[in-house]
């Protein structure tokens, strides 16, 4: 399970509680946290604070990036580092998600098998309690739309900072994804269904959190522009798998 750092104040309040999750659940999780280019002062302060976490939970551990890769870099970089894993992941490391649906949807991407997986999807409900401004609840529901008319692609939510997938099915796409940005979710979904996995939606409770890193007129336009991308590799048949 991979957290992206790039931004300290913000995950050094949330790690020590997921930490304390992780260790009292008894599940195998390999906590890796991928540091996505940051300065060497926020390296410094990763490996202190990783140093911290190791007393909770001996198995987190930090990989560092002399440059940035963006999210979607960060991410693959950590997951192709473990090429044993069973299952793949990530959180946002910024608190939006709580450590208790960490937690849940590990467990429900075990239950779906070694071919299957869970994502979060953020649907506001008694039970799943979802906090966001209405400009960002109108973008999101604008942009599901378009990637289910670009790309056929039938995810409510794309979006959503928490992803558990099957390792052995992202081994066997990774090397036809060419996303690294906020568009990279779209791109990895598509090309894992393709391939014939099961990945399941759960809705889960969510919060905004402040100082988020997306700029929405310059995002807007660089995922507008990414979705189009994705829809040509997807005509000329490169996300799927050839039968044998």
């Amino acid at each position: 399970m991979v957290p992206v750092w790039n931004d300290s104040a913000r995950f050094g309040r949330y790690a020590p509680f997921l930490a304390k999750a992780l260790s009292a659940s008894g599940l195998p999780v390999r906590w890796v946290v991928s540091d996505d280019g940051s300065s060497e002062e926020e390296q410094a302060k990763l490996r202190r604070l990783v140093e911290d976490l190791r007393a909770i939970y001996s198995r987190v551990e930090c990989l560092f990036a002399s440059e940035r890769s963006r999210k979607g870099g960060a991410v693959y970089r950590a997951w192709n580092s473990y090429p044993e894993a069973d299952w793949v992941g990530f959180v946002d490391a910024d608190g939006a998600i709580d450590p208790d649906t960490v937690l849940r949807l590990i467990r429900g991407a075990i239950e779906q098998g070694k071919d299957g997986g869970c994502v979060g999807v953020r649907r506001d409900s008694e039970e799943a309690p979802v906090k966001r401004p209405a400009g960002r609840l109108l973008s999101s529901g604008l942009f599901a739309f378009l990637v289910r008319r670009l790309t056929g692609l039938h995810f409510s939510d794309t979006q959503c900072g928490i992803k558990i997938l099957p390792g052995r099915g992202y081994r066997a796409v990774s090397h036809k994804l060419r996303e690294s940005g906020f568009i990279f979710d779209v791109e990895l979904l598509l090309a894992l269904r393709c391939h014939g996995c099961r990945i399941e939606e759960l809705a889960i409770p969510w919060r905004e959190m402040p100082r988020g890193k997306m700029r929405p007129l310059l995002d807007a336009w660089r995922m507008a522009a990414g979705l189009w991308r994705i829809r040509k590799r997807l005509k000329s048949g490169a996300y799927y798998t050839p039968s044998i």
